[in-house]
């Protein structure tokens, strides 16, 4: 099933990776999955987080991931790499708005309101619905294109867009290659877990019913998000849906229990993998390190 939290913390979905040596136990012991989770103890109503993407970034495992400042500062640095590395190719009139980055789109009160907790989130609901936050659209004189040459200059702007990209890519690979796939795979399993949990899946069909009363029908939140994404622009109807689950969801109390449950299952796999992950911590700071760096290099 589609997280879409996954891509909120991980600039790009969250993968079960699974690399033989992380699943056989070839390696130390703590890149075993666990079994068999023990459902985490919680209060019988805890607080809903202010946002999806509050909710996410709150959990014990987003501490062994960049955070929105971080993904925000690497975003800034590739920004400008790439105006760098496009100017030296001889393309003077590319800017920053001719790059398209990952910064994270929307605030952290309209980005991913919606999820398998339910709908966070008034404002959204009333001019989003399903949708992700729009990006600024890049003014449309700022090309970057250089203005003579038409199709020779076209294939030599691509050209350096590709080679200027690939640079940035190698730049940016993580050092600890191992710890991220580990987290990325623990993630997985946490999410798994918690939507296998007993005192979720009741409220999850506790939500369902207010759905219907409401007069739009979903077995769960995540097949009502499904339902509306795909559609090309927000509809009425779309928006109403989003009202009617900001308002199941506050009364079933699922969104508080879904992220307590989750931090309960995240909680447990820390303690099995403390080591690994505190290596992994150590590696991510070593490298936003390096990645700042990369603005004084000649490599750009």
């Amino acid at each position: 099933m589609d997280h879409p939290a996954r891509r909120a913390l991980l600039t790009g979905a969250v993968l079960a990776a699974t690399l033989p040596a992380l699943l056989t136990g070839c390696a130390a012991d703590h890149r075993t999955p666990a079994d068999h989770p023990t459902p985490p103890v919680v209060t019988d109503t805890p607080p809903a987080p202010e946002s999806g993407r509050a909710g996410m970034a709150a959990l014990p495992l987003a501490a062994y991931q960049p955070d929105d400042a971080t993904l925000q500062q690497q975003s800034a640095i590739r920004v400008s790499l790439a105006v760098s590395c496009m100017h030296k190719a001889g393309f003077a009139s590319f800017t920053a708005d001719s790059y398209q980055g990952d910064t994270p789109s929307g605030t952290n009160n309209t980005a991913l309101p919606a999820g398998a907790w339910g709908y966070l989130g008034s404002e959204a609901a009333e001019t989003q619905g399903f949708h992700p936050a729009g990006r600024p659209t890049p003014s449309p004189t700022a090309t970057g294109r250089p203005s003579a040459g038409p199709s020779e200059a076209s294939e030599a702007y691509v050209s350096a867009r590709v080679e200027c990209d690939r640079r940035i890519v190698d730049a940016f690979q993580p050092s600890d290659q191992l710890g991220t796939e580990l987290v990325n795979r623990l993630f997985a399993e946490s999410l798994q877990a918690a939507e296998q949990d007993t005192r979720v899946t009741e409220a999850t069909r506790t939500w369902s019913t207010c759905m219907t009363t409401a007069g739009h029908p979903a077995t769960t939140p995540e097949a009502l998000l499904q339902h509306y994404r795909t559609a090309p622009a927000v509809t009425p109807a779309e928006l109403a849906a989003a009202r009617a689950d900001t308002a199941c969801t506050t009364s079933t109390h699922l969104a508080g229990l879904y992220f307590a449950v989750l931090a309960g299952y995240q909680r447990q796999q820390i303690t099995r993998n403390a080591t690994a992950l505190a290596d992994h911590q150590q590696a991510l700071h070593e490298d936003a390190t390096r990645f700042a760096k990369l603005l004084t290099t000649t490599q750009f």
